[in-house]
């Protein structure tokens, strides 16, 4: 009897050691797994956070190059609003443009009398500005909703580009290029 014993208190010895480790292994893998779990939500807010603002800027410039042609895209203002305009099909433009937190888009006929009201809200903002750099360029710089600012410069491939005084812009009769091709 006394083996049995001795037996049995043996046997109760291992069943703690054995649930004592299943323990500390459950820690361990729960632990790693609560990490990867955080680690993995501070890369999807810093994903929402910085995708905002590269949507605005990958979809500006996708529009631009789809208008870059001669004297098609300008820089002007709807509504007091400062917007890129680019020509679209004969009479009709596309502005593109910041509104109360949002970037915005506006197809309208030219001379319908349309405001910035009209416009359809694509991605929230803070704010936007554009400006012409060398006239080949346009610089947009947007602010994403957390503050901080991301700026793109846009190339402009095409021969002639909108300048705002018309006398910069040498127009031409087909005689003149005629003769000037002899």
């Amino acid at each position: 009897m006394i083996i049995n014993k001795k037996r049995a208190k043996k046997h109760n010895i291992d069943i703690m050691f054995l649930m004592i480790l299943f323990l500390i292994f459950t820690f361990s893998a729960v632990s790693v797994l609560l990490m990867a779990v955080n680690s993995y939500k501070a890369v999807v807010k810093a994903n929402e956070e910085n995708a905002g603002t590269r949507a605005a800027t990958a979809y500006i410039r996708e529009k631009v190059r789809q208008h870059d042609r001669a004297g098609a895209i300008e820089i002007t203002e709807i509504n007091g609003n400062q917007a890129i305009r680019m020509e679209e099909a004969e009479g009709y433009s596309l502005y593109i443009y910041y509104m109360d937190g949002y970037l915005m888009e506006l197809n309208a006929k030219d001379g319908a009398g349309v405001t910035a009201d009209f416009g359809n809200k694509l991605i929230e903002i803070k704010g936007m500005s554009f400006s012409w750099v060398d006239n080949q360029l346009i610089e947009v710089q947007v602010q994403e909703k957390n503050g901080i600012n991301q700026v793109v410069e846009i190339g402009i491939k095409s021969s002639l580009n909108y300048t705002k005084n018309p006398e910069e812009t040498a127009e031409y009769s087909e005689e003149e290029v005629v003769a000037n091709a002899d």
